[in-house]
C-alpha cells in the first residue's frame, strides 16, 4: 500500500514538473519573440524612413523630367534619378510587406525562413543601390550646379561624361569589394536588428531540440 501510494507521488510529481518545464518553455518563447519582434520594429523603421526618401526622389524627380520635356539632358537627369528613387521605394516596399507578413504564431523554423527570405531581400537590394549609387550622384551634382546657374552639358559634357566614367570605375570597384569581401558586406547589409533577431529565434530553436 506504501509502495502504491509513492509511485503515485512520484508520478504526480513528474507531471508537475512536465507541466513547469512546458510552462516555462512558453514563457522563454513570449520573451524570446517579443525581444525579436522589437527588434524587427526598428528594421521596420529604417525601411520606412528609406520608402519616404524614395517617394520623395520620384515624386521631385518625375516632375522634373516632366518639365523638361523638350531638353534631353535634363530629361536624362530627372529619369536617372527617378529610376533610383524608384530602387528604394521598392526594395523598402517590399521588406515592409514581409515584416508585416511575419506569423509569430507558426513553428520557430519556419519564422527562421521567413527571415533568412528578407535577409537575402535587403543584402540583394543594398548591393543594387549601392553599386547605382555611383552613379546616380552626378545627375544630381548637374541639376545643383544648374540650379546655381551652370549648365554643365551645354558647357562641358566631357565634364559629364568623365564623371560618368569614374563613377562606373567606382561602382565596378565596389561590386568587385562586394565578392570580394562577402561576409563582411552582407554583415553590414543586414544591420545589428535584424542579426540580433535571427539570434532570438536561433536561441529559441536551439532550446525546442534541446527539450
Amino acid at each position: 500500500m506504501e509502495m502504491n501510494e509513492l509511485e503515485k507521488a512520484w508520478n504526480g510529481l513528474n507531471a508537475r514538473l512536465e507541466s513547469q518545464g512546458v510552462r516555462l518553455q512558453q514563457i522563454q518563447r513570449r520573451q524570446g519573440i517579443s525581444s525579436a519582434r522589437a527588434r524587427l520594429r526598428l528594421v521596420s523603421l529604417g525601411q520606412i524612413v528609406q520608402l519616404a526618401i524614395g517617394i520623395g526622389m520620384v515624386f521631385l524627380a518625375g516632375n522634373y523630367w516632366f518639365n523638361h520635356l523638350g531638353q534631353t539632358h535634363l530629361m536624362v537627369y530627372g529619369v536617372a534619378i527617378h529610376l533610383y528613387g524608384l530602387g528604394l521605394l521598392i526594395s523598402s516596399a517590399l521588406q515592409l510587406t514581409r515584416l508585416v507578413q511575419l506569423d509569430y504564431r507558426q513553428p520557430v523554423l519556419e519564422v527562421q525562413r521567413q527571415l533568412l527570405a528578407i535577409r537575402r531581400l535587403r543584402v540583394g537590394s543594398d548591393r543594387a543601390l549601392l553599386i547605382c549609387g555611383f552613379l546616380v550622384w552626378v545627375p544630381i551634382v548637374c541639376i545643383a550646379l544648374r540650379v546655381v546657374g551652370w549648365d554643365v552639358w551645354l558647357t562641358s559634357p566631357t565634364t559629364v561624361l568623365w564623371n560618368l566614367g569614374v563613377s562606373a570605375g567606382l561602382a565596378a570597384f565596389a561590386a568587385w569589394l562586394m565578392h570580394r569581401f562577402r561576409g563582411s558586406f552582407e554583415r553590414d547589409a543586414v544591420g545589428h536588428s535584424l542579426r540580433e533577431a535571427e539570434a532570438e529565434f536561433a536561441e529559441l530553436a536551439q532550446a525546442e531540440r534541446d527539450d
